[in-house]
Formats: structure tokens, C-alpha cells, sequence
């Protein structure tokens, strides 16, 4: 089955991160997928954040670098909110950085990671649309944090 196309960019919904449209269909699936995110799940989910930061899988060694960077301040902010150091963020912006988060770590997704130069695109798309969703509330994090938001593209 064919994606819809998008109303207002003609592009199919959701795959373009410029347009409104397009960013509220991809918040709306993102949150469908974040349904089983529970506050008791995050620390699990920083966890495998951090092995994946820590020791990339084969197939995630050649990431670029600004995904990187940008995994690693949701990273920090499931970390700090599941230890209890900064609750300052609303669980609706921690689900949707969870699930985003869930969603690069796993090799099984919409277009599998190990297909290399291809399996990142829709990995980078996921993350745009979560940053998208929570900007303010990781330059609050990174102020807080005494972080650089220019340093993950904020």
C-alpha cells in the first residue's frame, strides 16, 4: 500500500521534515509507537542508549556524526530523567525521545540499518521529527546541563 500523500507538500506524509503537516503525521506515529513507554521503561531504554553509544554495532559504526551527537543528548536526557536529576521535562516530550531513541538502537526497522548509506535515512528522519518535537525542552536540558546547545545542533 502506497503511503498518502501530504495536502500541503504533495510529498508522501510524513517524510518531509520542512513541512508542518508532515511533522505532526510523523509526531502522531511516533507516539502510537511510544504507547508502551512507561516511566518504568526509561531507565531500560537509557541503558541501551549508552551500549549503543558506548560500542556501536557494525552496522551503526558509520553513522554520521551529527546523529551521534544527537543521540547522545536524548541519551542524557533519558539518563537524567530516569535517575531522578532533572524532571523537568514533560513525559510527553520523555516518550517521544524514548521512542525515538528505541527506534535508532534497534537494527530492525523500516529500512534495516545494515543496509548502509540507505538504513540511516529513516533513522535521521525519526530523530528530525523527535527534535523537532522537543527543541525547547533539550535547550532548557542543555542550559541546565551547562552543555553548548549549538554543539547538537540546537
Amino acid at each position: 500500500m502506497a503511503p498518502r500523500p501530504c495536502a500541503a507538500c504533495g510529498r508522501p506524509l510524513g517524510s518531509n521534515a520542512e513541512c508542518l503537516s508532515c511533522r505532526d503525521a510523523a509526531a502522531k506515529d511516533l507516539a502510537r509507537e511510544a504507547e508502551d513507554i512507561t516511566p518504568a521503561s526509561i531507565p531500560g531504554h537509557a541503558d541501551a542508549a549508552g551500549r549503543f553509544l558506548e560500542r556501536p554495532p557494525w552496522w551503526a559504526r558509520r553513522t554520521p556524526g551529527a546523529l551521534r551527537s544527537k543521540l547522545r543528548l536524548l541519551w542524557m536526557v533519558l539518563k537524567d530523567y530516569a535517575n531522578g536529576s532533572y524532571r523537568k521535562v514533560p513525559w510527553r516530550a520523555v516518550a517521544a525521545l524514548a521512542a525515538a531513541v528505541v527506534y535508532v538502537v534497534s537494527p530492525v526497522d523500516l529500512i534495516p540499518d545494515f543496509l548502509v548509506p540507505l538504513g540511516f535515512a529513516d533513522d535521521l528522519v525519526a530523530v528530525a521529527m523527535t527534535w523537532g518535537l522537543v527543541k525547547k525542552e533539550l535547550r532548557a536540558y542543555c542550559e541546565w546541563k551547562g552543555l553548548s546547545p549549538a554543539h547538537f545542533g540546537l
